[in-house]
């Protein structure tokens, strides 16, 4: 819940709550000084990434300090949707909740699919409790500027951040609605003969080996742009926005994990073993037993691809290999390469085999 103030508070003593959050204190300092000498006009549905570019911190990193900022009451946060016919920005819209996957536009009266990764964005304000902004903060062609200098910040990346499900559990899609995400890339993983692994050990110690496998996979998806989105057994789900988010969080997990296995002094048959696979395309960002989830073929195809691979290694689909952002990272290795059946997939799929014997 967001806190609550019988007075209006100082903007000074608002930021100082953020030490909650674990925000840098100099960060703290620089948010709260363009808060306070920033024009009305840049307090007014802000783009994350123009604060980003004020603050010289990375997209990310302005996006968690807001949602700190939105859970301390001092900004608001905004789903705008922009009309794909005329370019109209709707602002209408406060939770993640009143979004359908079927939209008009009040402007143009065009229906049109909101893709969850193009027209619905986020933006920010000033909460009206520590400053009202006059009537002229709201500058369309001051926000048209920003957003074509820097790019508006699509709604698919607040969804990426363990933050957001965190802080905000309630945001969240209805049951029976969905969005389109044009592409979003997906590693599962899982961990190799896990059922010997609680017989060898016993399920207690075998249950914390695997919860701490959980927290490396966490740590290194949030740290690689990405969120885990669900545990399904010893497995993962991981989501990114690009293909070489997922491969390079992909190989760190490998390395991870190989650094856990020394410190818990694993070896041979006890040690956590790996599997990994990747792929990229669309799907539909939905709600699934009250949880952000991700639903259709490109999902079912990633579940598929990580259930070839044999450990430590990974196997991703050519939507991985072809994107030219990864091509660099590739070229490093040897891939095993073949065209493959999938259960439940109409046609043979290319897969590329990445080993990583000492990961």
């Amino acid at each position: 819940m967001l806190r609550l103030f019988s007075r209006r508070p100082n903007l000074r003593s608002a930021i100082s709550n953020l030490d909650g959050h674990q925000i840098d204190p100099d960060l703290q300092d620089r948010f709260a000084a363009f808060l306070e000498h920033a024009k009305e006009r840049e307090l007014c549905y802000l783009n994350p990434r123009y604060l980003a570019e004020r603050l010289k911190v990375s997209e990310r990193t302005a996006l968690k300090l807001l949602l700190a900022a939105l859970y301390e009451g001092i900004v608001n946060l905004h789903w705008d949707v922009r009309c794909p016919a005329c370019g109209a920005v709707d602002h209408r819209w406060h939770s993640l909740g009143e979004l359908h996957h079927e939209a008009q536009c009040e402007a143009c009266q065009a229906q049109f699919t909101p893709r969850l990764d193009d027209e619905v964005r986020v933006t920010f304000s000033l909460h009206p409790r520590l400053r009202v902004l006059s009537a002229s903060a709201e500058d369309p062609a001051f926000r048209a500027r920003i957003d074509a200098q820097f790019g508006p910040v699509p709604g698919q990346a607040l969804l990426l951040l363990p933050d957001f499900q965190r802080l905000f559990p309630q945001q969240r899609l209805l049951p029976d609605e969905s969005l389109l995400v044009t592409r979003a890339a997906l590693l599962f993983t899982d961990l190799a003969g896990s059922t010997a692994l609680y017989a060898r050990r016993g399920d207690p110690r075998a249950y914390h080996l695997v919860r701490l496998h959980f927290d490396e996979l966490f740590h290194v998806a949030d740290a690689g742009g990405g969120v885990v989105v669900k545990t399904i057994g010893d497995a993962i789900l991981a989501v990114f926005q690009t293909p070489i988010e997922s491969l390079r969080a992909a190989l760190e997990m490998q390395r991870a994990i190989a650094k856990l296995n020394t410190r818990q002094n694993l070896r041979d048959h006890e040690r956590l073993i790996l599997k990994a696979g990747l792929h990229s395309g669309p799907c539909l960002s939905v709600t699934l037993n009250e949880r952000p989830d991700y639903f259709g073929t490109t999902v079912n195809i990633a579940a598929r691809v990580q259930g070839l691979s044999r450990g430590n290694d990974l196997i991703c689909t050519e939507a991985i290999h072809a994107d030219r952002d990864a091509q660099a990272i590739f070229a490093g290795y040897t891939l095993e390469s073949n065209h493959v059946r999938l259960r439940g997939i109409d046609e043979e799929v290319l897969v590329h085999r990445l080993e990583l014997s000492d990961p």
